[in-house]
């Protein structure tokens, strides 16, 4: 459960200033603490990116959801990790969540239910784009732009 964070510059040869690229390597054990630690780690590289906060507090509740998810409804071995990945882009931050578990396909929240089910609801209402990779493990992800 150690966090790494890495920095990767990327752009063509030639083509002038490269772009910086700050990313987030989590690998999370799946217990009711690894989403609290997500948020952390997600937080602390808003601070340091001096990301405005509107940006910020849905990144921290997408993956607060999305970490949450895994660890809830995973049927994968409890002690199989959630690995999370984080880029933040000039133009997009995206957030990669992936678990050992086999899969599912998303589903509307129902609207009879009273508590709980909003996390899919949320990645659908505030993200620009998300979606699921049942090919192997399972990958939830989503983007968020960056600006106007």
């Amino acid at each position: 459960m150690s966090p790494r964070s890495q920095e990767t510059f990327t752009g063509k040869r030639g083509a002038g200033k490269p772009r910086r690229t700050l990313g987030v390597e989590l690998e999370l054990e799946r217990n009711v603490q690894a989403p609290a630690l997500a948020r952390a780690e997600v937080a602390d590289r808003c601070r340091e990116l001096e990301l405005e906060a509107p940006l910020c507090q849905s990144l921290i509740l997408l993956v607060s959801e999305v970490v949450s998810n895994a660890v809830r409804h995973s049927a994968a071995d409890p002690q199989q990790p959630i690995s999370m990945q984080v880029f933040f882009g000039e133009r997009k931050i995206r957030v990669m969540v992936t678990d050992a578990g086999k899969g599912f396909t998303p589903r509307p929240r129902d609207p009879e239910r009273t508590s709980g089910g909003y996390g899919l609801y949320l990645l659908e209402k505030v993200a620009d784009r998300w979606g699921v990779d049942s090919r192997g493990d399972t990958k939830v992800w989503f983007e968020l732009a960056r600006g106007a």
